[in-house]
Parts: structure tokens; sequence; C-alpha cells
């Protein structure tokens, strides 16, 4: 059971998205679900990389050599990247309209060893879903001179012509030496045919490799938009309506904190109760804590799941990484790091189908919520948040005790071979074995969401519905 396999068998669970850093590169790297890098690797690309801030316009008018892209710094470490019109552009502007086209992209050039994984993204044989480059598309449909972003905690940038456009190249600084992390940035503005291309690239990419990629991309107007390659991109009204009009918090924010007596509902290992309307029920026959991954079926135990333990097979200790952010006059740095040990939670569910009709490929899903009670408020625990008095801003864990869903589980369906239970005929019971890593710390505020819509990054009202199982240790 790969981890690239896992991205594949969840969406993405949403978690509370403390600075626009997070929000960004989340809304841009993880665009299909269902199909990106392992959540090991997306944990730090959204701790290394930057936001950018978008800003609005209107009027629509462009061509290549109407329209320069280029940088303007903005503080000892920040840069605008912006598209600058012309004079000539200036006094016909509002004499036409743009004609946007369809577009494919076809990738002129990739280093040795890189491969397709879908479209737009790309990485290296030898590191599938962990790095490489990502590239995402605009539509400049509020005029090619409209795009502006700010990025903040750049370590060096750069101009560069890609063939007839022109680009910018951003770095940011790298503060995990032993992990794949997304520290570069490019942008390339194709304004014959007003799109500008973001391309994400990670450490595992040299500078010199991922400018050649970029400036070897190219967008070929199509009237089949069935084309395999075909550039599904964001109009960037609406990306600038999202990220700018949209009234603070409005249609993002997340429920992290509710009422003790919302949780009401809580249940106990051993109680049954049921999971939707159906009349399917769940049962936690059993809570099992270890030092190492002996209780999982080696057969289904992931080669980076064994990359968590030592040579006697125990689990390795987290590392927690303290930065501090950077913005427009500083660069992110870290402030101290400290080592934690880390345990395997074990869990039995029985599944029941109480129902006069069998069920079949029946989801199931498992998200292990830190949960605190504080002042009569549940509290979900996402990471570590620094004291008044603190120098860092941002906590990264760098083991899998940082992901709160099913790391393992030994029960697999549906066409994908994922999560799903083929068959529970009426009347009769699916044992399913489930588990996830978690810090020795978080051992005492441990609730069990078995909600099929899952969720362990926020209070949902199915899962307070459902209930949570309270598994603390």
């Amino acid at each position: 059971m790969g981890f690239e396999n896992l991205k594949q068998d969840f969406p993405k669970m949403p978690k509370e998205i403390q600075t626009m850093i997070r929000k960004e590169v989340e809304k841009q790297l993880i665009t299909e679900q269902a199909k990106t890098k392992n959540r090991k690797t997306v944990r730090r690309m959204l701790a290394a990389s930057l936001a950018a801030v978008m800003l609005c316009g209107v009027t629509v008018f462009a061509g290549v050599n109407l329209y320069r892209m280029q940088l303007q710094k903005t503080g000892e470490h920040g840069v605008s990247v912006e598209i600058e019109q012309s004079e000539e552009a200036a006094a016909q502007t509002g004499s036409e309209s743009a004609v946007i086209p369809n577009v494919r992209m076809e990738a002129g050039w990739l280093p040795e060893g890189m491969v397709r994984t879908e479209q737009g993204k790309y990485s290296y044989e030898s590191a599938l879903y962990q790095g490489g480059v990502s590239m995402t598309f605009y539509r400049m449909d509020t005029g090619d001179d409209k795009f502006e972003v700010q990025h903040g905690d750049v370590l060096s940038s750069e101009e560069f012509t890609a063939g007839k456009y022109q680009g910018v190249y951003l770095e940011y600084p790298d503060l995990f030496e032993d992990d794949i992390t997304f520290n570069q940035r490019i942008y390339v503005a194709y304004t014959d045919m007003h799109y500008v291309m973001e391309m994400y690239a990670a450490s595992d990419v040299s500078k010199e490799d991922a400018l050649k990629i970029a400036e070897n991309v190219k967008l070929i107007p199509v009237d089949d938009t069935d084309h395999e390659d075909f550039v599904v991109a964001q109009d960037w009204s609406l990306y600038q309506d999202s990220a700018d009009t949209r009234p603070e918090g409005e249609g993002c924010e997340t429920v992290t904190s509710v009422a003790a007596a919302e949780m009401s509902n809580t249940h106990k290992p051993g109680d049954i109760f049921p999971i939707g309307d159906q009349g399917l029920t769940a049962k936690v026959a059993d809570v099992k804590i270890s030092n190492d991954l002996s209780l999982l079926d080696a057969a289904w135990t992931d080669a980076e799941l064994k990359e968590e333990t030592d040579e006697s097979g125990s689990l390795r200790p987290a590392t927690i990484q303290y930065l501090k952010t950077g913005g427009t006059d500083d660069l992110s740095r870290e402030i101290s790091s400290r080592e934690i040990p880390q345990k395997l939670v074990y869990v039995t569910v029985e599944y029941q189908n109480t129902g006069s009709e069998d069920m079949t490929d029946v989801l199931f899903f498992g998200g292990l919520a830190r949960i605190r009670e504080a002042g009569g408020q549940m509290q979900i625990i996402q990471e570590e948040t620094p004291a008044d008095n603190e120098a860092w801003d941002l906590a990264v864990n760098h083991g899998l005790s940082a992901f709160h869903e099913m790391i393992y589980y030994d029960v697999h369906g549906g066409e994908r071979g994922n999560n799903y239970i083929e068959c529970i005929p009426s009347g009769e019971t699916v044992t399913v074995h489930m588990a996830w890593i978690v810090t020795e710390e978080e051992l005492s505020m441990l609730y069990l969401n078995l909600d099929p819509s899952g969720g362990s990054y926020e209070f949902s009202e199915s899962a307070l519905k459902t209930g949570y199982v309270d598994i603390r240790q």
C-alpha cells in the first residue's frame, strides 16, 4: 500500500490554514485531490512554500511585444511579479477584446529520469510523487497587465527569457535539508495567448534544470478539449474573486472548537453505534499501543512507513522543527528543534449490517483527531502553537505522526482496492484493523472519527452526529 496510493484513497482532509503561505500552496498544488503526492511530502511543501497575494483589475488586450513580465523589489526579501503594459498597448486598450484560445501543453524538455505523473506534474522515477515540478495556468481574462503577485521570504530572484516570452524565477530558503521541498517558483507570461504559467519546482530539481523545463513549455491552440494535454486553466478574475474579494473567512473557515455539550454523543470502546442511516453499525472492539510495527500485516506495510523504524524495528522519534517564517524584510529561519517518541495506535473496528439487504462497496474511514477540553470547549489540536513570548511561529512535524488519517488498514475493496468493504451480508459483521502513528504526547487526547465523510482537523455536523470514540490513553 504505497503512500501515493493512500493519497488516491482519501480526499485531502481540511486543516486549519494559519498563514497565507499554506492556503495558497494547498490551493495550487493539491488541485486534484485523489492524485497528488504522498501526504508526507505535501505536509512539507505546505511548510516550505510561500503565498502569492493576488490583486484585481479590468480590461482585456495583450500581445507578446506589448507586455513584459518583470520583478519589482518590495523590501529586503520581498518581490512583486507583474506584467507591465507598454505605451503602445495602453493606446490600444479597449480597441479590441482578446480571444483566449483553448490550449494544450507540451513539455519540450525534461531532465533524464523525470517522468509525467499527471497533467502538468512531473517527478523523477526514483522519487515518484515526491518532488519534480508542478505547473498550473491562469487565463488572463481581465487583461495581461492585471497579473500581479507578491511574495516574501525570497532568497533570490531574477528575470529570464523563455524563447519569445518573459519569465521570473524565485527561490526560497530550504530549511529541510533531508527532505524534498518545493522551494522554487517560476512564472512565464504567454501574452500572445493570454496565459500565465506558475511552476513549482522542488529541491531535487536544480535551478538550471527548472529554468530549462520552463523555457521549453509550449502552449498550442487546440479545438479538441478532450486532448490528454488540454490545459484546464483558471480564469484570473475567478481566482481573484476567491482569493481577495470574498469577505475574510467566508467559505474557508474550519470549525476547530465546539461546546462540550456538542460532543455528548461520544462513544467508548465496546459501544455499538450507527454509521449513517442504512443499517450499518460500528464498534471499536480493541485498541492497542505499540512501539513498533509488529501488529501490522507485513504484506500491507508501506516502505515509507518502514522508514519510520530503526534497525531494531522500533519507531524512530519524530523531529519537531520550530521556525520563524519570513516576510518582505526577513527570511524564514529555524529557531530550535526537538525529538519526541512516536507510537503506533492499532484499532480493531467491527462493522455490522443490521439491515435486511446485503451491503456492497461499503466505504470506511478512520480519522484520529487530537481533542482537548479547555473552559467548557472541546478544541481540536492540529499542531503546536507558540506562547506569546516564543520566537517561532510555525512548528513542523517531520514524522508520520503529523498525518491524522489512517496510514494502514487491512481490508481493501472497490475499483481501486482501497478503503471499501466489498460486501457485508445482512446480519453479518466484517472486522477491519486500522493504524496511525502519533506522538507520545498525543496519547492523552485521541478521539477516533469513523464517520465515512472523514475529517480529523475540524468538527463537522456529520462527525458530531455519528459521534467520536474516546480512545485516550
